[in-house]
């Protein structure tokens, strides 16, 4: 079985947490799989739901690739 976090939250909703780079981190120590939304803004990489908002990078999103299920915003 895979548990999925949604966009790594583990124990309910905490909306200012979700897709925050540490935040999925913990998800995925945890072991869970992680579910985060993309954005590519000008080149660069966004994590956030609504908006692009924490930049990230291929190197972040490469090193977890085996856990993250990737929404891709826009």
């Amino acid at each position: 079985m895979i548990l999925v976090s949604h966009r790594g939250n583990i124990d309910g909703r905490i909306p200012e947490l979700e897709n925050q780079p540490d935040y999925i981190n913990n998800a995925i120590e945890c072991g869970y799989d992680v579910e985060v939304d993309i954005w590519r803004v000008n080149d660069q990489l966004f994590l956030g739901h609504d908006n692009a908002k924490y930049p990230t990078n291929m190197d972040w999103l490469m090193t977890r690739a085996s856990k993250l299920w990737i929404h891709c915003k826009n």
